[in-house]
C-alpha cells in the first residue's frame, strides 16, 4: 500500500468524503463497480433501481442525484489530494465500488464508495503543471466524462446539468483556508483557476472546458463556483424544497 493511503492526510480525506479502501461491506443492500455503468443495459437498470430506492420521480432525477454523489465520492477527494497534499490518485472505474448501506444505520439512501486499488503519484520538481494536467485528464477524460455520458443517456438528462452538479461538489474544495499558510492557499487558488478557466476541453474529453460556465469571480478577484446555478439539478422533484442555489427560486 502506498504510504499516502495509510497517512493521517488520507484518513482525513476518507472521513470527509465517505470513502474507503477495501472490499464492499458484506451487509450492503446493493453494490456494483463503476465500470459496470459503462454498459448501457446495466446502467439503465441501476438508474431504474436507484430511482425507486431514493424516491425519485423520474430517471432523470436519479441520474442527476447519482452524478452529484459521484462528485462527492470520487471527484472531490481526487482534487483535494491533488491540491492539498500534492498526491495524484489514479482510480480506474473497475476499482471503484459503489454500495448501498441500510439507510436506517447509514443515514442516507445514496451510495457510498470503496476503492479496491489506487495508484498514487507525486509531481517531479518543476513539473507540477504537467503532472496536474495528467491527473485531471485521467480523472475526467478517461474516467468521469465517458461515465457521465452513459448516465445522461440512461436518465435522459442533459450533460450541462451533470457538469454543474460536479462543479457544485468540487468548488468548496478550493475555498481558502485561514488555518493554512499563503503558499498552500496560493496553490489551491491556482489549481482552481486552471481547472475552471484555463484547462482545455481535451483534459475533460470535451470540445471545450465544461466547468467554465459554472464559475464566477467574487470580491473582484476570487474565482468561485456560481452563487446561483444556471441549471436545475431536479432535486425539488424528490424533496419538499429547492436546493439553495436553485435557479427556480
Amino acid at each position: 500500500m502506498d504510504p499516502f493511503l495509510s497517512s493521517d492526510a488520507w484518513a482525513e480525506l476518507a472521513s470527509d468524503y465517505n470513502l474507503a479502501v477495501g472490499e464492499v461491506p458484506k451487509q450492503s443492500l446493493k453494490s456494483l463497480a463503476l465500470s459496470e455503468l459503462m454498459e448501457e443495459e446495466t446502467c439503465k437498470a441501476y438508474i431504474d433501481w436507484l430511482m425507486g430506492h431514493i424516491g425519485a420521480s423520474h430517471a432523470s432525477v436519479a441520474s442527476s442525484m447519482l452524478v452529484k454523489r459521484l462528485g462527492r465520492l470520487l471527484v472531490a477527494p481526487v482534487l483535494s489530494a491533488m491540491s492539498y497534499y500534492n498526491q495524484g490518485m489514479g482510480i480506474k472505474l473497475e476499482h471503484c465500488q459503489l454500495f448501498h448501506a441500510d439507510a436506517s444505520a447509514a443515514g442516507t439512501t445514496f451510495p457510498f464508495a470503496t476503492l479496491t486499488d489506487v495508484t498514487v503519484t507525486t509531481p517531479d520538481a518543476h513539473r507540477r503543471e504537467t503532472w496536474r494536467a495528467e491527473v485531471l485528464h485521467q480523472l475526467f477524460a478517461e474516467r468521469l466524462t465517458p461515465l457521465m455520458r452513459n448516465i445522461a443517456e440512461a436518465g435522459s438528462v442533459s450533460m450541462a446539468i451533470l457538469w454543474e452538479n460536479v462543479m457544485v461538489r468540487i468548488a468548496p474544495v478550493f475555498a481558502c483556508d485561514k488555518n493554512q499558510d499563503e503558499e498552500w492557499n496560493q496553490r489551491v487558488r491556482e489549481d482552481f483557476f486552471f481547472l475552471a478557466r484555463e484547462a482545455p476541453g481535451e483534459l475533460f474529453g470535451m470540445r471545450k472546458n465544461p466547468l467554465a460556465s459554472f464559475a464566477e469571480t467574487r470580491d473582484g478577484c476570487q474565482l468561485a463556483g456560481r452563487s446561483r446555478r444556471l441549471t436545475c439539478c431536479l432535486y425539488y422533484q424528490m424533496a419538499p424544497e429547492y436546493c439553495l442555489k436553485c435557479p427556480k427560486l
